[in-house]
């Protein structure tokens, strides 16, 4: 594997660092050797920098990774080399999977980023007692090729920590590569096959496209075992030849050029929608179709779209969908009509408006919380194995999206300008000012209510 080497260090020799470039040429180097890694770069910056130019000067390296298809294992001395913030750590990250290369934290014990930032970073809910744990457990079990965490699906593990083959989850396996590769079937569709089949996924639950993505990309299927930075071929029995696992990845990286990352961009109307048939809250959604030309081009749009929860989760409401585009539009005509009405600006009067204000407030306060919460919760758990980093970037977003609408407030006498620049407004203001001034949106068939 091709590897690079980044530090931060401190020219300064009354520093207590004990990062120099020397030392970390030296550790970079026998590592590499050790490893059979072949060394490509080599890269320091000055460590007396604030935070926010600490992570401007890793972007260079995020940068040089992405422009490289091969990909390659970044080494650093360990996370703080990174960003300061977890936040940092995790956007990193992500954007090092996409290119499709790894990382490597050189800090004995701590090879895996998102550990290394919890350990350094002990954030609310992390003890060191934790961060020992992993230590003493994790990395020798890794070293080892040893299971971390839950088995993937299609095998148990045995008494000694290895992955042995589950007979009948591995046929769901065959099923899932043969429908891909040979079916020429999309993740919705491999979803939609499995359910009218009955079968479930470890958990008894009906599968998802995220779970089938993961089980498309995950090299444990061919006997091989990755994990901080080492790659340990028959490790294990395989469940799928590697010729067909290869096949697989072909169509995933040919599908990926006409998909963005960015399927978790936020829906305005999220937790507002009801459906009037059942009272169960609308979700969004999003459906990519593809299909190819005459002249053999790809084609795919993605369409983005409501529909109602028990639909999706239960199948037990009829209730079509709307498209994002017609049901926010619709919500902006009624937004309008309010304010011309007079009945926008009486919801938001006296003690009653104050109440909502005073509410909505406290709801955005909340959500910024809530938010940080779900962020941590899902980077722990994303670092001991329990999911992936793609799914991590959905609790950035939302995230940002908080902290973003957090002191948001429209006087209610400037209500009638922010509608009318409607167009002009970021998401998160034009989200923040509906929650403030709507309780719920309700729909039935073709007809939307707003309830002020």
């Amino acid at each position: 594997m091709k590897a690079v080497g980044f530090a931060r260090v401190n020219s300064d020799p009354n520093s207590t660092s004990s990062w120099t470039e020397d030392s970390f040429r030296a550790v970079f180097t026998s590592f590499c050797d050790s490893l059979a890694h072949q060394r490509v770069k080599f890269i320091v910056s000055e460590a007396n920098q604030n935070g926010s130019d600490k992570d401007s000067k890793f972007l260079p390296i995020l940068e040089y990774l992405e422009r490289e298809p091969s990909g390659f294992l970044l080494v650093v001395p360990d996370s703080t080399h990174v960003s300061e913030d977890l936040e940092g750590i995790a956007k990193a990250a992500i954007r090092i999977e996409k290119a499709n290369s790894s990382i490597y934290c050189l800090e004995d014990g701590y090879p895996d980023l998102l550990q290394n930032a919890f350990l350094h970073m002990d954030p609310p809910g992390i003890s060191r007692i934790n961060a020992n744990k992993i230590k003493e457990s994790m990395q020798k079990r890794a070293i080892e090729g040893k299971a971390l965490g839950r088995a993937p699906y299609g095998y148990e593990i045995s008494t000694e920590g290895d992955f042995v083959i589950d007979l009948s989850e591995a046929e769901t396996v065959r099923l899932i590569y043969d429908l891909y590769t040979e079916g020429d079937l999309g993740l919705r569709k491999i979803v939609d096959t499995l359910y009218d089949k009955g079968i479930k996924n470890k958990k008894g639950n009906d599968w998802n496209i995220v779970s089938i993505r993961d089980i498309l990309r995950n090299t444990a299927y061919i006997g091989t075992y990755v994990r901080f930075g080492l790659r340990l071929t028959g490790n294990h029995a395989p469940i799928i030849p590697t010729e067909t696992f290869r096949r697989a990845q072909d169509k995933v990286r040919e599908r990926r050029r006409y998909r963005s990352f960015a399927d978790s961009q936020p829906y305005l109307l999220s937790g507002l929608c009801i459906c009037a048939y059942c009272g169960n809250t609308m979700m969004g959604s999003n459906r990519k179709q593809t299909w190819r030309r005459y002249d053999g081009t790809r084609k795919t749009n993605t369409y983005r779209y409501y529909r109602c929860q028990s639909k999706t989760n239960k199948g037990t409401c009829s209730y079509h969908t709307w498209t994002t585009e017609k049901l926010e539009g619709r919500v902006q005509e009624l937004l309008n009509v309010a304010h011309s009405e007079g009945d926008l600006q009486a919801s938001m009067s006296g003690d009653t408006g104050e109440e909502k204000r005073f509410m909505a407030s406290k709801k955005r306060l909340e959500h910024v919380s809530q938010a940080e919460h779900r962020f941590v919760d899902f980077m722990r758990k994303t670092s001991l194995g329990q999911s992936v980093l793609t799914r991590l970037d959905i609790y950035l977003t939302e995230l940002d999206l908080a902290r973003n609408q957090a002191f948001l407030s429209v006087p209610t006498d400037e209500s009638g300008k922010f509608l009318k620049d409607w167009n002009d407004k970021t998401f998160a203001e034009r989200q923040a000012f509906i929650n403030e001034f709507v309780r719920a949106v309700t729909v039935k068939d073709r007809v939307v209510k707003l309830q002020l």
